[in-house]
Protein backbone atom coordinates (compact mmCIF):
# COMPACT_ATOMS: atom_id res chain seq x y z
CA UNK A 1 0.00 0.00 0.00
CA UNK A 2 3.31 2.41 0.52
CA UNK A 3 4.94 1.64 -2.67
CA UNK A 4 1.21 2.36 -4.44
CA UNK A 5 0.85 5.58 -2.33
CA UNK A 6 4.24 6.38 -3.27
CA UNK A 7 3.70 6.00 -6.72
CA UNK A 8 0.77 7.95 -6.65
CA UNK A 9 2.14 11.09 -4.87
CA UNK A 10 4.85 10.54 -8.13
CA UNK A 11 2.58 10.42 -10.69
CA UNK A 12 0.69 13.72 -9.30
CA UNK A 13 4.19 15.54 -8.50
CA UNK A 14 5.27 15.19 -12.56
CA UNK A 15 1.73 15.98 -13.92
CA UNK A 16 1.94 19.21 -11.39
CA UNK A 17 5.87 20.16 -12.83
CA UNK A 18 4.63 18.98 -16.39
CA UNK A 19 1.66 21.99 -16.05
CA UNK A 20 4.07 24.14 -14.10
CA UNK A 21 5.99 23.97 -16.86
CA UNK A 22 3.80 24.42 -19.91
CA UNK A 23 2.53 28.02 -18.34
CA UNK A 24 5.93 29.14 -18.06
CA UNK A 25 7.08 27.93 -21.56
CA UNK A 26 3.76 29.09 -23.27
CA UNK A 27 1.75 31.97 -21.34
CA UNK A 28 0.24 32.92 -23.92
CA UNK A 29 -0.68 29.95 -25.56
CA UNK A 30 -2.23 28.91 -22.31
CA UNK A 31 -2.77 25.47 -20.91
CA UNK A 32 -6.96 24.55 -21.12
CA UNK A 33 -7.95 21.81 -18.00
CA UNK A 34 -11.68 23.24 -17.96
CA UNK A 35 -13.82 21.61 -20.87
CA UNK A 36 -10.94 19.08 -22.49
CA UNK A 37 -12.46 15.71 -22.32
CA UNK A 38 -10.20 13.62 -20.12
CA UNK A 39 -10.90 9.99 -19.83
CA UNK A 40 -10.41 7.25 -17.10
CA UNK A 41 -7.60 6.94 -14.77
CA UNK A 42 -6.11 10.82 -16.04
CA UNK A 43 -9.23 12.18 -15.03
CA UNK A 44 -9.18 10.87 -11.68
CA UNK A 45 -5.72 11.53 -11.39
CA UNK A 46 -5.85 15.16 -12.40
CA UNK A 47 -8.93 15.80 -9.95
CA UNK A 48 -7.08 13.79 -7.07
CA UNK A 49 -3.89 16.38 -7.69
CA UNK A 50 -6.64 19.22 -7.49
CA UNK A 51 -7.40 18.29 -4.20
CA UNK A 52 -3.96 17.30 -2.81
CA UNK A 53 -1.95 20.28 -4.33
CA UNK A 54 -4.61 22.65 -5.07
CA UNK A 55 -2.55 25.75 -4.46
CA UNK A 56 -1.32 25.69 -8.21
CA UNK A 57 -4.93 25.90 -9.65
CA UNK A 58 -6.36 28.17 -6.97
CA UNK A 59 -7.60 31.53 -9.06
CA UNK A 60 -5.26 30.21 -11.84
CA UNK A 61 -7.61 27.66 -13.65
CA UNK A 62 -8.23 28.30 -17.37
CA UNK A 63 -11.30 27.23 -19.37
CA UNK A 64 -12.91 27.35 -22.89
CA UNK A 65 -16.13 27.97 -22.29
CA UNK A 66 -18.16 28.75 -25.67
CA UNK A 67 -20.04 31.05 -24.25
CA UNK A 68 -17.45 32.94 -22.47
CA UNK A 69 -16.74 36.52 -22.97
CA UNK A 70 -14.01 35.75 -25.18
CA UNK A 71 -15.72 33.64 -27.35
CA UNK A 72 -18.70 35.95 -27.45
CA UNK A 73 -17.31 39.39 -28.24
CA UNK A 74 -13.49 39.58 -28.34
CA UNK A 75 -11.84 36.71 -30.53
CA UNK A 76 -14.10 37.28 -33.58
CA UNK A 77 -13.60 40.84 -34.09
CA UNK A 78 -10.14 41.85 -34.92
CA UNK A 79 -6.45 40.96 -33.77
CA UNK A 80 -6.88 39.83 -30.27
CA UNK A 81 -6.10 37.44 -28.30
CA UNK A 82 -8.54 36.49 -24.74
CA UNK A 83 -8.28 34.18 -22.47
CA UNK A 84 -10.42 33.21 -19.68
CA UNK A 85 -9.64 32.67 -16.47
CA UNK A 86 -11.23 31.63 -13.02
CA UNK A 87 -10.35 33.43 -9.47
CA UNK A 88 -11.49 31.26 -6.88
CA UNK A 89 -12.61 33.81 -3.76
CA UNK A 90 -12.08 32.58 -0.31
CA UNK A 91 -16.06 31.71 0.57
CA UNK A 92 -15.99 29.73 -2.55
CA UNK A 93 -17.18 31.96 -5.18
CA UNK A 94 -15.74 31.98 -8.99
CA UNK A 95 -15.01 34.42 -10.47
CA UNK A 96 -14.41 34.88 -14.50
CA UNK A 97 -11.54 36.95 -15.57
CA UNK A 98 -10.43 37.41 -18.93
CA UNK A 99 -7.41 38.29 -20.62
CA UNK A 100 -6.79 40.25 -23.89
CA UNK A 101 -3.64 42.03 -25.50
CA UNK A 102 -3.39 43.03 -29.15
CA UNK A 103 -1.30 40.59 -31.47
CA UNK A 104 0.92 43.72 -32.70
CA UNK A 105 1.30 44.36 -28.48
CA UNK A 106 1.91 40.56 -26.90
CA UNK A 107 2.03 40.35 -23.10
CA UNK A 108 5.58 40.20 -23.14
CA UNK A 109 6.30 43.27 -24.76
CA UNK A 110 3.20 45.31 -23.49
CA UNK A 111 3.08 48.22 -21.13
CA UNK A 112 2.23 46.37 -18.46
CA UNK A 113 -0.98 45.36 -16.64
CA UNK A 114 -4.24 47.54 -16.65
CA UNK A 115 -7.44 45.69 -15.01
CA UNK A 116 -10.76 46.74 -15.69
CA UNK A 117 -14.05 46.54 -12.87
CA UNK A 118 -17.80 46.87 -14.02
CA UNK A 119 -20.50 48.57 -12.06
CA UNK A 120 -23.55 47.40 -10.75
CA UNK A 121 -25.84 45.58 -12.75
CA UNK A 122 -23.78 45.11 -15.75
CA UNK A 123 -20.92 42.40 -16.26
CA UNK A 124 -17.15 42.61 -17.75
CA UNK A 125 -18.40 42.75 -21.16
CA UNK A 126 -18.95 46.63 -20.94
CA UNK A 127 -15.44 47.20 -21.66
CA UNK A 128 -16.06 45.08 -25.11
CA UNK A 129 -19.45 45.87 -26.42
CA UNK A 130 -18.69 48.53 -28.22
CA UNK A 131 -16.25 48.37 -31.45
CA UNK A 132 -12.68 48.19 -30.96
CA UNK A 133 -12.54 51.88 -31.63
CA UNK A 134 -14.20 52.82 -28.95
CA UNK A 135 -14.43 50.22 -26.43
CA UNK A 136 -12.10 51.05 -23.65
CA UNK A 137 -11.10 47.04 -23.36
CA UNK A 138 -9.56 46.84 -27.03
CA UNK A 139 -8.60 50.71 -27.09
CA UNK A 140 -6.10 49.40 -24.29
CA UNK A 141 -5.05 46.67 -26.04
CA UNK A 142 -4.05 48.89 -28.78
CA UNK A 143 -2.06 51.09 -26.94
CA UNK A 144 -0.08 48.11 -26.05
CA UNK A 145 -1.69 47.37 -22.57
CA UNK A 146 -1.87 43.74 -20.93
CA UNK A 147 -5.76 43.77 -20.20
CA UNK A 148 -7.48 42.47 -17.63
CA UNK A 149 -10.78 42.15 -17.44
CA UNK A 150 -12.97 41.46 -13.99
CA UNK A 151 -16.33 40.28 -13.48
CA UNK A 152 -18.02 40.14 -9.62
CA UNK A 153 -19.89 37.05 -8.23
CA UNK A 154 -22.79 35.78 -9.78
CA UNK A 155 -23.03 38.08 -13.32
CA UNK A 156 -23.16 36.12 -16.50
CA UNK A 157 -19.06 35.75 -16.74
CA UNK A 158 -18.22 34.15 -13.95
CA UNK A 159 -18.49 30.72 -13.00
CA UNK A 160 -20.87 30.18 -10.12
CA UNK A 161 -19.70 28.86 -6.87
CA UNK A 162 -17.83 25.74 -5.72
CA UNK A 163 -20.20 24.10 -3.51
CA UNK A 164 -23.52 26.57 -3.73
CA UNK A 165 -26.31 26.43 -5.90
CA UNK A 166 -28.00 29.32 -7.97
CA UNK A 167 -31.42 28.18 -5.96
CA UNK A 168 -29.50 28.32 -2.47
CA UNK A 169 -30.06 31.68 -0.86
CA UNK A 170 -26.49 31.48 0.75
CA UNK A 171 -25.55 32.17 -2.52
CA UNK A 172 -27.38 35.46 -2.63
CA UNK A 173 -25.94 36.37 0.94
CA UNK A 174 -23.12 39.05 -0.42
CA UNK A 175 -22.96 42.99 -0.67
CA UNK A 176 -20.23 45.24 -1.18
CA UNK A 177 -18.64 43.92 1.78
CA UNK A 178 -18.06 40.66 0.12
CA UNK A 179 -16.73 42.19 -3.38
CA UNK A 180 -14.33 44.36 -1.18
CA UNK A 181 -12.62 41.37 1.02
CA UNK A 182 -13.17 38.54 -1.14
CA UNK A 183 -13.79 38.99 -5.42
CA UNK A 184 -11.48 42.02 -5.98
CA UNK A 185 -7.91 40.46 -4.01
CA UNK A 186 -8.72 37.28 -5.36
CA UNK A 187 -8.73 38.74 -9.27
CA UNK A 188 -6.03 41.53 -8.36
CA UNK A 189 -4.09 38.27 -6.62
CA UNK A 190 -4.46 36.12 -9.78
CA UNK A 191 -3.60 38.84 -12.11
CA UNK A 192 -0.27 39.44 -10.26
CA UNK A 193 0.24 35.87 -9.87
CA UNK A 194 0.84 35.71 -13.82
CA UNK A 195 1.97 38.66 -14.69
CA UNK A 196 4.46 39.73 -11.40
CA UNK A 197 4.15 43.05 -12.12
CA UNK A 198 1.95 46.06 -10.08
CA UNK A 199 -1.53 46.69 -11.69
CA UNK A 200 -2.84 50.00 -13.17
CA UNK A 201 -6.63 49.47 -11.73
CA UNK A 202 -9.73 51.16 -13.72
CA UNK A 203 -12.80 51.04 -12.02
CA UNK A 204 -16.09 52.05 -12.86
CA UNK A 205 -19.26 53.15 -10.61
CA UNK A 206 -19.54 50.33 -7.91
CA UNK A 207 -16.13 49.17 -9.58
CA UNK A 208 -14.90 52.01 -8.20
CA UNK A 209 -17.03 51.61 -4.77
CA UNK A 210 -15.64 48.11 -4.05
CA UNK A 211 -11.61 49.37 -4.78
CA UNK A 212 -11.85 51.99 -2.12
CA UNK A 213 -13.59 50.00 0.25
CA UNK A 214 -10.90 47.11 -0.48
CA UNK A 215 -8.12 50.25 -0.16
CA UNK A 216 -9.17 51.58 2.61
CA UNK A 217 -8.75 48.46 4.70
CA UNK A 218 -5.27 47.57 3.59
CA UNK A 219 -5.75 45.01 0.73
CA UNK A 220 -4.67 44.58 -2.65
CA UNK A 221 -2.57 48.10 -2.23
CA UNK A 222 0.68 46.03 -2.94
CA UNK A 223 -0.56 45.29 -6.70
CA UNK A 224 -2.05 48.76 -7.55
CA UNK A 225 0.14 51.25 -9.55
CA UNK A 226 -2.11 53.94 -10.63
CA UNK A 227 -5.62 54.56 -10.37
CA UNK A 228 -8.17 55.80 -12.51
CA UNK A 229 -12.15 55.98 -11.39
CA UNK A 230 -14.66 56.46 -13.98
CA UNK A 231 -18.25 57.47 -12.80
CA UNK A 232 -16.63 56.96 -8.65
CA UNK A 233 -18.93 56.28 -6.55
CA UNK A 234 -18.35 56.02 -2.56
CA UNK A 235 -20.78 58.07 -1.11
CA UNK A 236 -24.57 57.90 -3.19
CA UNK A 237 -26.88 60.27 -0.52
CA UNK A 238 -27.38 62.70 -3.86
CA UNK A 239 -28.22 60.32 -6.58
CA UNK A 240 -31.01 61.06 -8.54
CA UNK A 241 -31.30 58.05 -10.81
CA UNK A 242 -34.72 56.30 -10.71
CA UNK A 243 -33.17 53.31 -9.30
CA UNK A 244 -31.57 55.12 -6.25
CA UNK A 245 -35.09 56.96 -5.79
CA UNK A 246 -36.67 53.39 -5.58
CA UNK A 247 -34.67 52.45 -3.27
CA UNK A 248 -33.93 55.20 -0.82
CA UNK A 249 -37.66 56.87 -0.78
CA UNK A 250 -39.71 53.59 -2.00
CA UNK A 251 -37.51 51.23 -0.19
CA UNK A 252 -37.83 48.81 -2.85
CA UNK A 253 -34.70 46.71 -0.96
CA UNK A 254 -36.57 46.02 1.80
CA UNK A 255 -39.75 45.16 0.07
CA UNK A 256 -38.12 42.65 -1.94
CA UNK A 257 -36.26 41.35 1.82
CA UNK A 258 -39.81 40.85 3.27
CA UNK A 259 -41.04 38.97 0.23
CA UNK A 260 -37.73 36.47 0.43
CA UNK A 261 -36.66 37.43 -2.74
CA UNK A 262 -32.98 37.04 -3.37
CA UNK A 263 -31.65 37.50 -6.68
CA UNK A 264 -32.59 40.68 -8.40
CA UNK A 265 -33.04 40.45 -12.06
CA UNK A 266 -35.40 42.86 -14.39
CA UNK A 267 -35.79 39.69 -16.78
CA UNK A 268 -37.48 37.93 -14.39
CA UNK A 269 -41.14 38.57 -13.95
CA UNK A 270 -40.67 40.01 -9.98
CA UNK A 271 -37.59 42.22 -11.40
CA UNK A 272 -40.49 43.59 -13.90
CA UNK A 273 -43.05 43.95 -11.12
CA UNK A 274 -40.29 46.12 -9.49
CA UNK A 275 -39.25 48.24 -12.71
CA UNK A 276 -42.81 49.45 -13.08
CA UNK A 277 -43.36 50.25 -9.33
CA UNK A 278 -39.93 52.65 -9.99
CA UNK A 279 -41.14 54.05 -12.95
CA UNK A 280 -44.21 54.14 -12.20
CA UNK A 281 -43.93 56.22 -8.68
CA UNK A 282 -40.68 58.38 -10.04
CA UNK A 283 -42.37 59.43 -13.05
CA UNK A 284 -39.53 59.15 -15.06
CA UNK A 285 -39.45 57.83 -18.78
CA UNK A 286 -37.11 55.01 -17.32
CA UNK A 287 -40.01 53.13 -19.07
CA UNK A 288 -38.37 53.50 -22.29
CA UNK A 289 -35.58 51.25 -21.23
CA UNK A 290 -33.23 49.86 -18.61
CA UNK A 291 -30.67 52.91 -19.20
CA UNK A 292 -32.53 55.29 -18.01
CA UNK A 293 -34.05 53.48 -15.43
CA UNK A 294 -30.36 52.32 -13.73
CA UNK A 295 -28.52 55.58 -14.96
CA UNK A 296 -31.11 58.26 -15.37
CA UNK A 297 -30.32 60.74 -18.79
CA UNK A 298 -27.07 60.13 -20.72
CA UNK A 299 -26.12 62.64 -23.71
CA UNK A 300 -24.57 60.50 -25.84
CA UNK A 301 -25.09 56.79 -26.28
CA UNK A 302 -25.82 55.45 -29.79
CA UNK A 303 -29.42 53.60 -29.39
CA UNK A 304 -28.89 52.05 -33.08
CA UNK A 305 -27.16 49.88 -30.69
CA UNK A 306 -29.86 48.96 -28.48
CA UNK A 307 -30.62 45.83 -29.22
CA UNK A 308 -27.10 44.87 -28.54
CA UNK A 309 -27.31 46.14 -24.88
CA UNK A 310 -30.41 45.24 -23.94
CA UNK A 311 -28.98 41.45 -25.32
CA UNK A 312 -26.31 41.51 -22.28
CA UNK A 313 -27.43 43.90 -19.87
CA UNK A 314 -28.78 44.02 -17.10
CA UNK A 315 -27.05 41.04 -15.05
CA UNK A 316 -28.28 40.20 -12.12
CA UNK A 317 -27.12 41.26 -8.41
CA UNK A 318 -28.22 40.20 -4.69
CA UNK A 319 -30.89 42.18 -3.43
CA UNK A 320 -28.39 42.22 -0.25
CA UNK A 321 -26.15 44.37 -3.08
CA UNK A 322 -28.88 46.63 -3.36
CA UNK A 323 -30.16 47.11 0.58
CA UNK A 324 -27.03 47.65 1.41
CA UNK A 325 -26.31 50.62 -1.30
CA UNK A 326 -29.74 51.63 -0.09
CA UNK A 327 -28.42 51.94 3.41
CA UNK A 328 -25.61 53.92 2.28
CA UNK A 329 -27.93 56.90 0.46
CA UNK A 330 -30.26 56.57 2.89
CA UNK A 331 -27.92 57.41 5.60
CA UNK A 332 -25.17 59.35 3.75
CA UNK A 333 -22.45 57.07 5.09
CA UNK A 334 -19.67 55.01 3.48
CA UNK A 335 -19.66 51.86 5.60
CA UNK A 336 -20.49 47.95 6.04
CA UNK A 337 -23.82 46.45 5.72
CA UNK A 338 -25.83 47.04 8.98
CA UNK A 339 -27.42 44.09 10.10
CA UNK A 340 -29.57 45.69 12.97
CA UNK A 341 -27.46 46.24 16.35
CA UNK A 342 -27.75 42.88 17.65
CA UNK A 343 -25.99 41.59 14.56
CA UNK A 344 -23.90 44.46 14.34
CA UNK A 345 -22.72 43.63 17.88
CA UNK A 346 -21.72 39.91 17.16
CA UNK A 347 -20.05 40.87 13.91
CA UNK A 348 -18.13 43.84 14.14
CA UNK A 349 -18.03 44.07 17.69
CA UNK A 350 -20.43 47.29 18.20
CA UNK A 351 -23.99 47.98 17.40
CA UNK A 352 -23.45 50.29 14.11
CA UNK A 353 -21.78 49.07 10.87
CA UNK A 354 -18.01 50.56 10.78
CA UNK A 355 -17.68 53.34 8.18
CA UNK A 356 -14.95 52.77 5.41
CA UNK A 357 -12.74 55.08 6.65
CA UNK A 358 -11.36 56.67 3.28
CA UNK A 359 -8.61 58.48 5.45
CA UNK A 360 -6.55 55.10 6.04
CA UNK A 361 -6.13 54.57 2.00
CA UNK A 362 -2.49 55.85 1.70
CA UNK A 363 -1.62 58.40 -1.01
CA UNK A 364 -2.34 56.71 -4.61
CA UNK A 365 -1.60 58.41 -8.21
CA UNK A 366 -5.29 58.37 -8.80
CA UNK A 367 -7.48 60.36 -11.88
CA UNK A 368 -11.11 61.05 -11.27
CA UNK A 369 -13.40 61.51 -14.47
CA UNK A 370 -17.20 62.21 -13.40
CA UNK A 371 -19.94 63.83 -15.31
CA UNK A 372 -22.07 66.78 -14.59
CA UNK A 373 -25.48 65.39 -15.79
CA UNK A 374 -24.49 62.01 -14.12
CA UNK A 375 -27.55 61.15 -12.06
CA UNK A 376 -25.39 58.14 -9.98
CA UNK A 377 -22.25 59.81 -9.12
CA UNK A 378 -23.54 63.24 -8.30
CA UNK A 379 -21.10 65.69 -8.02
CA UNK A 380 -21.84 66.84 -4.41
CA UNK A 381 -20.79 62.80 -3.53
CA UNK A 382 -18.02 62.55 -6.09
CA UNK A 383 -16.41 66.17 -4.32
CA UNK A 384 -17.21 64.95 -1.06
CA UNK A 385 -15.12 61.59 -1.89
CA UNK A 386 -12.20 63.17 -2.85
CA UNK A 387 -11.99 65.34 -0.45
CA UNK A 388 -12.09 62.52 2.29
CA UNK A 389 -9.15 61.28 0.54
CA UNK A 390 -5.10 61.70 1.61
CA UNK A 391 -4.55 60.98 -2.23
CA UNK A 392 -3.72 64.49 -4.57
CA UNK A 393 -5.99 63.35 -7.03
CA UNK A 394 -6.52 64.35 -10.71
CA UNK A 395 -9.74 65.49 -11.77
CA UNK A 396 -11.81 66.04 -14.86
CA UNK A 397 -15.50 66.53 -15.01
CA UNK A 398 -17.06 66.45 -18.56
CA UNK A 399 -19.97 69.03 -18.88
CA UNK A 400 -22.41 66.37 -20.37
CA UNK A 401 -21.93 63.23 -19.81
CA UNK A 402 -24.22 60.76 -17.81
CA UNK A 403 -23.61 57.63 -15.73
CA UNK A 404 -23.59 55.25 -19.03
CA UNK A 405 -21.70 57.25 -21.25
CA UNK A 406 -18.30 56.32 -19.69
CA UNK A 407 -18.93 52.96 -20.77
CA UNK A 408 -20.94 52.77 -23.38
CA UNK A 409 -20.73 56.14 -25.08
CA UNK A 410 -19.62 56.64 -28.92
CA UNK A 411 -17.45 59.44 -28.15
CA UNK A 412 -16.18 58.33 -24.97
CA UNK A 413 -13.09 57.08 -26.89
CA UNK A 414 -11.85 60.83 -27.44
CA UNK A 415 -13.46 62.66 -24.60
CA UNK A 416 -12.29 60.28 -21.91
CA UNK A 417 -10.04 57.28 -22.65
CA UNK A 418 -7.64 59.34 -24.42
CA UNK A 419 -6.70 61.08 -20.90
CA UNK A 420 -7.05 57.62 -19.43
CA UNK A 421 -3.80 56.65 -21.32
CA UNK A 422 -2.52 60.12 -21.03
CA UNK A 423 -2.11 59.73 -17.06
CA UNK A 424 -0.88 56.13 -17.18
CA UNK A 425 1.40 57.34 -19.41
CA UNK A 426 2.94 60.24 -17.83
Amino acid sequence: MKKLFKLLISIITRIKIHILEAQRKQETKLYRIMGRRLEGRTYLLVAFSWMVCGAWTRGQLITNRSDGLCESLVTGRGDYSCVEYVATTGDGFLLGVQRISSTRHPPPTSKGPVFLMHGLLVGGDVWVLNTPSEALGFIMADAGYDVWIGNTRTTRYSMGHSTLRHTDSAYWDWSLDEMAEQDLPAMLDLVYSITHERIHYIGYSQGSQQALAAFSQGRALTYINKVVMLAPVAFVDHGSAPLELGLFDLHVDQILQAAHVNEFSTKTSMGTQVVDLICGQTNRRCYQSWIFLFAGDNCCLNFSKRELLEKYETQVTSVKNLAHLAQQGRRSNFAHFDYGSAENLRRYGRPVPPPYSLSEIPPLNMLFISGLRDALADQIDVTRLIMSLRSNVHSYVDPSFGHLDFILADSANSRVYDQVINFLET
